[in-house]
């Protein structure tokens, strides 16, 4: 199994998929490297352009308003709200609350790098997180992600608890209301070390000694709502009819060959490939920023 980005979260991958993967929580000793650190956070909150959504203020106990650490700037005579305010942040991280950076793989080139070499080894698609919380902070509350989560603690430490999963099929991400099952797992998780929580196992977490930095990488996976979607494009793909027949017998002949490439498709459609269409449709919804923009080359280009 070709998977070295995956080792270096996991070790032992074989080991891990047979064990752990959509079964068990787990600590690793791994200590990868990680993509960005909190020089490069002061630096995001620095450069001016960081916004909601991809920044955010969250607390277990009560919603903060967009308004608490957001602010708007003029632009061209025209205000646009929702910048990071980062003394209105900082004020938040130290009265208890919980920065939240959304998906950085969309704006930070490690990152990115990492979760494109991430999704080509899973086969699936994966994004990126970053939570900054001070000791005592607990930034959401008890929760079911749809996704299996790896979280590399970068900083400070963080106590997690993680209990089981769904009880069936019919589960939804999100706050947990009621009875979260019984606790898999009640862990210190320290600087350099990785933790691994499997899809829709709840979990709730709270900041440590220092402040606790870590990033999480989401490994998405695909629901009834997918496979429904990839039937008609999988049977369909790359058909080509005649835009606007003229009449009724256009109209019959178009319908006619639509339905004979579908059957002919679908009577050789395995639940295999149907899975793994609806995974790479997942996958090509969101595009990483994995290519640096050089202005110079273009330049270079234009005086050649």
């Amino acid at each position: 199994m070709h998977t070295p980005e995956l080792r270096r979260w996991v070790g032992d991958v074989e080991e891990f998929m047979s064990t752990y993967w959509r079964r068990e929580p787990v600590v690793f000793d791994t200590a990868p490297p990680t993509p960005m650190d909190v020089d490069d956070i002061d630096a995001a909150l620095a450069g001016g352009t960081l916004r909601s959504p991809y920044v955010e203020m969250v607390r277990a106990d009560r919603d903060i308003a967009l308004k608490e650490y957001t602010e708007a700037r003029e632009v061209l005579s025209t205000a646009t709200s929702g910048f990071a305010d980062s003394n209105a942040i900082l004020t938040l991280l130290e009265e208890g609350a919980t920065l939240l950076l959304r998906n950085t793989e969309q704006w930070h080139r490690p990152t990115a790098e990492l979760v494109a070499r991430l999704a080509d080894e899973t086969d699936r698609r994966v994004e990126a997180f970053f939570f900054i919380t001070p000791p005592g902070g607990q930034g959401l509350p008890v929760h079911r992600d749809d996704a299996d989560v790896f979280l590399l603690q970068v900083a400070g430490s963080k106590l997690w608890t993680v209990r089981s999963g769904p009880p069936d099929h019919n589960w939804r991400a999100g706050p947990v209301s009621g009875e979260a099952g019984p606790v898999l797992l009640n862990a210190k998780v320290a600087r350099g070390q990785v933790l691994y929580i499997p899809r829709g196992y709840a979990h709730s977490a709270v900041g440590d000694q220092g402040l606790s930095v870590h990033l999480s990488l989401t490994v998405r996976e695909i629901g009834g709502s997918h496979l429904a979607r990839a039937v008609p494009r999988l049977l369909l793909e790359g058909m080509g009819l005649p835009a606007r027949p003229l009449d009724e017998s256009g109209l019959l002949d178009s319908a006619a060959a639509l339905l004979e490439v579908a059957r002919t498709r679908l009577a050789t459609l395995r639940p295999h490939d149907l899975v793994q269409y609806a995974r790479e449709m997942q996958r090509d919804q969101k595009i990483n920023n994995t290519e640096t923009a050089s202005v110079a080359r273009v330049a270079a280009q234009l005086t050649e």
